[in-house]
């Protein structure tokens, strides 16, 4: 998977029909573009514009009838929640469709850097997996996520959909040694203030993103991201014993842009706010 994104990309919402209504971009996300749109109840025809990722889109609420012209003829499949349609780096669909619901369109556009080779059209994937994808990704964008939880959520997609087009074999990698987990969990350990990226945590073991992921989660039996969760709340839970510093100035040495974001993790981890932990303690 490459990490940059073109600017095809970034311009290929002027081709829809829709109101874009959230975008990536705004949140410094750069290893993929992610932007959600309220789409119109019915279409003409229309052509989208090419870009040199994979367009991956995802039906987020309604349900429509959605046709594909292919030569002289139109393809149809039905849309509900959880409904993707793909379109492979440089290509186009000439595209129309009706609302069959009185609930509002609203749909997610993804698109990822990734290995061209591999990558297909379809009008209709109804896949359980890019489902769930496609609604965290939605949260993730809804409350402002850092990169590092979306990334993980794409690498997974794309192994997914790699596999799906079964052209590449998916090589199993190596375990992680414990020399290389340790190197990993220390760079973890001295930069917990910071917004880490996969790729960097990839390089300290010199594998791929989507390797390490695999490689972290069958060594320690979490993702990186919880991993790095756990890390920041234990931190977390010893500066408030300290009282030395405020909930905002921990909240921010640990990661956490917001007071708000902090006190909903340090919850769901110990069952208590920072305050009420700090009083208790």
């Amino acid at each position: 998977m490459r990490a940059d994104i073109s600017e095809s990309s970034r311009l290929a919402g002027r081709a829809l029909p829709s109101k874009r209504l959230l975008c990536s971009e705004t949140l410094g996300w750069q290893s993929m573009l992610a932007r959600t749109y309220h789409d119109p109840a019915v279409t003409e025809e229309f052509t989208t514009a090419p870009s040199s990722e994979l367009t991956l889109v995802i039906a987020l609420t309604g349900t429509m009838q959605i046709e594909s012209r292919k030569g002289r003829g139109w393809h149809r499949a039905n849309y509900r929640p959880g409904s993707a349609g793909l379109t492979a780096p440089g290509n186009v669909s000439v595209l129309r469709w009706q609302s069959t619901s009185a609930q509002p369109l609203e749909s997610l556009h993804l698109h990822l850097p990734v290995d061209e080779y591999w990558a297909f059209d379809s009008l209709l994937l109804d896949d359980p997996l890019v489902a769930a994808a496609g609604k965290a990704l939605k949260r993730a964008l809804d409350e402002s996520a850092p990169e590092y939880y979306a990334e993980s959520i794409t690498q997974m997609l794309v192994a997914h959909l790699m596999y799906t087009a079964n052209k590449k074999p998916v090589v199993e990698p190596l375990p992680i040694g414990p020399s290389g987990l340790d190197q990993v969990t220390e760079y973890m350990r001295a930069r917990l203030a910071e917004d880490i990226r996969l790729d960097e945590l990839a390089a300290q073991v010199n594998v791929s993103k989507y390797h390490f992921l695999r490689m972290f989660t069958r060594a320690t039996g979490q993702t990186p991201h919880r991993y790095l969760t756990g890390l920041r709340m234990t931190r977390a839970a010893e500066m408030l014993q300290d009282n030395e510093k405020t909930v905002l100035q921990v909240a921010i040495a640990c990661g956490y842009r917001s007071p708000g974001q902090f006190a909903a993790a340090f919850r769901r981890r110990y069952g208590v706010s920072p305050t009420e932990f700090r009083n208790f303690g």
